[in-house]
């Protein structure tokens, strides 16, 4: 086939392909895999620029048990070839010669083969800044020629249109999604303010009825009903708040507000684990174990207790959905011999745990679900995965919510994953002072 035959051709299934896919992450995916098609090559890498950090962020690589042997992912953005092409705007072609092992880099040695040649185009249209990077290497017969770069320029061209409309058409459904629930959660907030008003009052009732009752020699079932229902009034009232709390959370959310921590000093493994026996009713109902490691003599800090009880309780819901997509079907009976509450036919379990190590404050939630593979690991600590377990329907906004609340208390969110073998997502959060003066925290110098 001639070169001009061969553009065409490689044109024609980037458009079929590329204009059919509005997902982001599988178009990248489907633009790499059309380039090293029409161009003959047996790897190859794609990036996207992030400006803000001057780097091309990795996104794929083909074939994909590459992945593991990669020594870096991200680049800078004027490294190497692929960075050349970047700034340069211009698709990039370099051959090199055969050299022993011994003399490899850090790239060959750790991928297993020899760099012959590689093409590098970037993402982008007529007179458009960059969006990013293909890289493709070792074309399997002969060089990397001007047809194949031809060919590249094309396709970057229709795979970036592809792409910035499907990011469009995604911001647009994402937009509309936080303006829905920040209407929803403001009128949530509403209600919920109304409804601690109402609580407030019949406190206050109560506390009245009480003195009177004091006063008297009420009999004893009078007195029983009395202190009963006092801690049923703070529960109450402790709740409503909370939810008021987090309605507003969310608004600030949706609207792109800054979110800012209330800090109080006190027990961080106690909000941990009040915000996980949340779930211990769902668990049970979806026969999953839920289990606690909660340190007990780890130090007080300053935290907002409504992110750290949201945040876990995130964790922990998201957890319990990965394991029961486990088990296909219908779950059977609960069977609870010794009636400790603990299913003894669980389909799998969840641990809570709460340390403090290093100075830190590590709350994890580890779960025996279907794992993840490293490029969903990747997504998801960018802010891109969307939970894709068929029992779930997840918008992604669980983990994202996570990775804000800890952010605002100086935490940093951590994912330990393998596909088939559960996950791990740990939250650090470091120990915090007050400073008078000051509206942030500032974290305790190592």
């Amino acid at each position: 086939m001639d070169g001009n035959a061969r553009l065409i051709e490689a044109v024609q299934q980037a458009t079929r392909k590329l204009a059919s896919n509005g997902d982001i992450h599988a178009l990248l995916l489907e633009m790499l895999a059309t380039s090293l098609e029409a161009v003959g090559a047996s790897h190859g890498t794609i990036y996207l620029h992030d400006p803000d950090g001057h780097r091309l962020r990795f996104q794929h690589v083909l074939p994909p048990e590459i992945l593991t042997k990669l020594p870096v992912k991200d680049i800078p953005d004027d490294f190497g070839v692929a960075g050349l092409a970047f700034q340069t705007r211009q698709t990039v072609r370099r051959e090199f010669p055969a050299k022993p092992e011994a003399d490899w880099n850090d790239f060959e040695r750790a991928t297993g083969f020899a760099v012959r040649n590689i093409i590098a185009t970037p993402l982008t249209m007529e007179a458009e800044q960059p969006i990013g990077v293909i890289q493709l290497i070792n074309k399997v017969d002969g060089d990397f020629n001007l047809t194949d770069a031809a060919v590249m320029d094309t396709l970057s061209a229709v795979a970036t249109m592809a792409f910035l409309n499907a990011r469009l058409l995604e911001e647009q459904s994402r937009a509309s999604s936080l303006l829905g629930m920040g209407k929803v959660s403001h009128d949530i907030g509403n209600l919920a303010a109304s409804l601690y008003a109402t609580l407030s009052f019949g406190d206050m009732a109560m506390m009245e009825l009480r003195k009177h009752v004091m006063k008297g020699k009420p009999d004893r079932q009078v007195r029983m009903y009395t202190d009963a229902l006092e801690p049923i009034f703070r529960e109450l009232k402790d709740a409503v708040d909370r939810i008021v709390g987090y309605s507003q959370l969310i608004s600030d959310l949706s609207a792109g507000r800054a979110i800012r921590p209330v800090l109080k000093f006190g027990s961080i493994g106690e909000a941990v684990l009040h915000g996980a026996l949340y779930f211990e009713d769902q668990g049970r109902s979806q026969l999953i174990d839920l289990k606690y490691d909660i340190e007990d003599h780890a130090p007080e800090a300053w935290f907002d207790e409504l992110f750290v009880v949201r945040l876990v309780q995130n964790l922990v819901g998201n957890a319990i959905k990965a394991v029961r997509e486990t088990y296909p079907g219908t779950l059977p009976e609960m069977i609870d011999e010794d009636h400790d509450g603990v299913p003894d036919n669980a389909i799998g379990e969840v641990i809570v745990r709460y340390q403090f190590i290093g100075g830190q404050h590590v709350v994890s939630v580890t779960d025996t679900g279907p794992g993840m593979t490293p490029e969903q690991v990747e997504r998801a600590l960018t802010g891109d995965l969307r939970s894709k377990w068929e029992k779930a329907n997840g918008s992604g906004w669980g983990l994202r919510i996570v990775r804000e609340l800890t952010a605002a208390l100086g935490g940093q969110v951590d994912i330990h994953s393998e596909k088939g073998h559960g996950a791990t997502f740990a939250v650090h959060l470091p120990a915090l002072s007050v400073v008078p003066g000051l509206e942030a925290p500032l974290a305790k110098a190592a």
